[in-house]
């Protein structure tokens, strides 16, 4: 039975087993199937940050023996040939299916054990998904991001627990999985970086540096980050099948190291033999920005950075990669693209440097 027809019976008031047979009595909840692996499905983003945490958590499911089906938003001609899309045919074992997550009609055949919903960002795309999940997964997991936290400036790392943005549509997820009664657990990512991402990180880095070009740096310059790799943000997230100590439980998704702006932008000078000219500018100053971001800048120009214990004492978990020690690879794969001879637009940084009396 597909998945989008156990949500139409859901929705038609009939409970549903994890087989897909109308159930009239408690008994049928009584009775449990082992099973040696469990069939996941990933819903994934069609782009943005997120896009290739699906590639890397397919691999590491697949690993664990799993039966995997991405089931990615979108149109497969516009995108399969991007990254990280063109890498699924390389990964053995793994189904892909293309659809839409709030169209019933497009989804995969099911049931799965383990939905992780690595596409919504609000209710009303992650609500059909849920409903047509309610009764036949064990365990519902949402990706959301700690970009829902409420920025401290005086005790910046997130911990879980607390105060979060009761505006953000990842937050009115949450309270919709916790009132529907689902197996859930919500996974808050920050910065990711490594291989096939869609969006840039250390490259808005290498772009100026390897140029011969100054970085402009919203001031202070101090303000601390957690960089991930997308290694380690699949294997957190993939440590949740048969893990039931992680049902209604949040988790901060990140690496257990800090770094500055200007951090970054020293080690990525280092990798390359060359040092940075950093030129420290304010955003509201200068016109490009305010309230916490920067016009052609990659992150937030505040603090952003988490705490990753909770997951280490409770799943077992604990990082492979650091930033630093990752920083040599991902210049090298910079260079190995040829991105250093491409075009890349700096009028951004020319409006900057103009304002600071600063010249490329």
């Amino acid at each position: 039975m597909a998945l989008a027809q156990l949500g139409s019976r859901r929705a038609a008031g009939v409970r549903v087993s994890a087989r897909g047979h109308a159930v009239r009595g408690a008994a049928s909840r009584r009775s449990a199937v082992v099973v040696r692996a469990d069939k996941c499905l990933i819903v994934n983003t069609k782009g943005g940050g997120h896009a290739f945490i699906g590639l890397h958590l397919a691999k590491e499911l697949l690993a664990k023996g799993h039966d995997v089906t991405i089931f990615n938003d979108g149109d497969q001609a516009k995108l399969s040939a991007k990254a990280p899309f063109k890498e699924y045919g390389s990964v053995r074992g793994l189904k892909v299916h293309w659809g839409s997550p709030v169209d019933y009609s497009t989804y995969p055949e099911g049931p799965f054990d383990v939905v992780y919903d690595n596409n919504g960002k609000d209710l009303d795309s992650c609500k059909p998904l849920i409903d047509a999940a309610k009764g036949m997964c064990k365990h519902y997991v949402f990706v959301a991001s700690a970009g829902a936290y409420k920025a401290n400036n005086i005790e910046p790392m997130h911990f879980e627990g607390d105060e979060r943005k009761s505006s953000a549509g990842h937050v009115t997820v949450e309270k919709y999985l916790e009132a529907e009664g689902l197996p859930y657990t919500v996974f808050q990512p920050l910065y990711i970086y490594g291989p096939h991402t869609a969006k840039d990180c250390e490259q808005w880095f290498v772009d100026r540096i390897i140029r011969d070009r100054p970085v402009p740096i919203p001031t202070p310059g101090v303000q601390l980050v957690t960089l991930s790799h997308v290694e380690d943000v699949a294997s957190m997230l993939a440590a949740v099948p048969g893990n039931s100590a992680a049902i209604r439980q949040h988790y901060n998704i990140c690496s257990d190291r800090q770094i500055s702006f200007t951090g970054i932008a020293k080690a990525v000078g280092k990798a390359l033999g060359k040092e940075p000219r950093i030129v420290l500018y304010s955003p509201e100053e200068v016109g490009t920005g305010k309230s916490g971001k920067a016009e052609g800048f990659p992150f937030r120009t505040i603090h952003f950075c988490a705490s990753s214990d909770k997951a280490k004492r409770e799943l077992g978990w604990k990082p492979k990669h650091t930033f630093l020690e990752d920083v040599p690879a991902l210049v090298r794969d910079y260079t190995a693209a040829g991105r250093q001879h491409k075009d890349v637009d700096f009028s951004v940084d020319d409006k900057i440097l103009s304002a600071m009396r600063v010249y490329a």
